[in-house]
């Protein structure tokens, strides 16, 4: 952690800004200074107007109220090119590449054109630029073929590239794995002690209270103080930013589900990056899928959901699943939640209603006709029970909050009455604390009528708060199994880090 002090110069100052969008208040008289050398976290939950604040920081949005000073100097018209020419940088929650480009031409395309390198060196200097950063991505490759920790770890570097004196982060670590978090902090602390002010912005409390000199809270756009990290608790800010203390994080768990039937077997499931993998899921269980990021957790959970290729057996409810294509297992009950909303899980433009509906339109059908009103009254009261927050539910879900969105994802199976299996990616990445509760509760309500669920986070205290047991990941196979009386944060990241060890040891003594 570095330790800017009071005497250090302010380089950053967001000065009693207001902004509105129709009726809606995102923001009201903000003020946030951020000194050099100081890494200032901004917390509050979806919706709190962090992302607003952020925007008019970097001059996308203009204030109704307020200003924005950057070096002393203020940004009189907004515009993303004058405080970028004055010393901000930003790296966006929704990612900026462009993904058919490959790494070497999206990184290319974020400088400015008088600082780009001749087009014949481009590889080479995109080679450089990434092994400075020790990503070890080749810069040949398409941006869309990367994985999502990659390219949230390429939008860092990406803000990096012009050396900004003030750099805005906005959710940097919500696709990231431990190892990944520990590397973008490095990289943070390191760009501090440099004299850069950062505004670090995370839904992980225990990761901003590890990294961060001071925190501001908002909530529903109001400032609710500044403190500093050393002298708060991740609780004081819990209830700061829901309004009450937040007594439980995760629901209660049931009893082990040892004797109920099998609902999904796997046995000998291989696939790119994966496999052999033998696995057994019982009805009413969640279960979590752990590992440092890359191990093939993600290909096998997209390989269950017929979207990967794989071979070997798998059953779902005593029947063979097909999972040649994504038809099979959605037939057999197996949905897929996917951890890129925007992209795979979500219809942006759509409305809630829509997209909340589109795999039950069939059953919502009279003589072939879906009438709105009925669509309505199907997603009335599961809106309320998953807590949704929205104007009305024809409201397009991209102007909904991500914990919201991800709701929206997860009325689906509610909806459907014949599933039987929940295949879920980060379900509350980028989500805050309290809609992450609303949808912990919403799995083990779903499992608790007899559904399961296998869950596959990057987040051990989520695992081990949510899930029954976890399974943990290295090199595409199982190599640990650990029950639900020994769950724990701890336990999780030891049996990552160790079979890591296991693997490294192996390879050394093979050599």
């Amino acid at each position: 952690m570095s330790t800017p002090g009071p005497d250090r110069p302010v380089a950053l100052t967001l000065g009693h800004v207001s902004k509105a969008f129709g009726a809606v208040q995102a923001l009201h008289d903000v003020s946030v200074e951020c000194h050099e050398g100081e890494i200032h976290a901004l917390v509050g939950e979806n919706g709190s107007g962090k992302s607003t604040l952020l925007g008019i920081a970097s001059g996308f949005l203009a204030p109704d109220e307020g200003f924005v000073e950057i070096g002393g100097t203020r940004l009189k018209r907004p515009s993303p090119a004058r405080a970028r020419r004055l010393g901000l940088g930003m790296a966006y929650q929704d990612y900026s590449h462009i993904l058919d480009l490959t790494v070497a031409e999206n990184l290319y395309l974020a400088l400015p054109p008088r600082e780009r390198p001749p087009h014949r060196r481009l590889e080479h200097w995109a080679a450089e630029t990434v092994a400075e950063f020790d990503l070890g991505i080749p810069v040949s490759t398409p941006m869309g073929s990367l994985s999502l920790s990659e390219r949230q770890l390429l939008e860092v570097v990406k803000a990096l590239l012009t050396r900004p004196k003030v750099l805005l982060l906005d959710e940097p670590t919500t696709a990231l794995g431990p190892e990944a978090v520990g590397k973008l902090q490095t990289l943070v602390l390191e760009r501090a002690r440099a004299g850069d002010a950062i505004i670090y912005v995370s839904h992980r409390l225990p990761e901003v209270l590890s990294v961060a000199d001071r925190v501001t809270v908002l909530r529903d756009g109001v400032g609710q103080g500044t403190f500093d990290a050393a002298a708060v608790s991740e609780e004081q800010l819990i209830a700061l930013m829901i309004g009450r203390p937040l007594d439980v994080a995760f629901p209660v768990r049931p009893a082990p589900a040892e004797e109920a039937d099998v609902l999904l077997a796997v046995s000998g499931l291989r696939g790119e990056r994966f496999g052999p993998i033998d696995l057994a899921l019982r009805k009413g269980e969640i279960l979590g899928l752990a590992g440092a990021e890359g191990n093939g957790q993600l290909q096998f959970l997209r390989a269950l959901a017929g979207i990967e290729r794989a071979t070997g057996g798998a059953t779902c409810d005593g029947r063979e699943l097909d999972i040649r294509s994504p038809l099979g297992p959605l037939r057999a009950g197996v949905v897929l939640l996917s951890g890129d909303r925007r992209g795979e899980a979500l219809f942006p433009v759509l409305s809630v209603r829509a997209n909340a509906t589109v795999q039950v339109l069939r059953r919502l059908a009279r003589l072939g006709v879906v009438g709105h009103r009925r669509e309505r009254r199907a997603i009335g009261d599961l809106a309320r029970r998953l807590r949704v927050r929205m104007a009305s539910p024809e409201q397009p879900v991209q102007s909904l909050s991500g914990g919201n969105q991800q709701k929206v994802s997860l009325m689906r199976p509610f909806l459907r009455g014949d599933v039987k299996v929940i295949l879920a990616e980060e379900p509350t990445q980028g989500v805050d604390v309290g809609a992450r509760f609303d949808i912990y509760e919403a799995l083990r309500m779903k499992t608790q009528e007899g559904t399961a669920a296998v869950v596959k986070s990057s987040d051990p205290i989520e695992l081990a708060g949510l899930c029954d047991r976890v399974v943990v990941m290295s090199r595409g196979r199982i190599v640990e199994e650990i029950p639900g009386h020994e769950l724990g944060e701890r336990r999780i990241v030891e049996a990552i880090v160790g079979s890591r060890s296991a693997v490294a040891s192996s390879q050394r003594s093979s050599t």
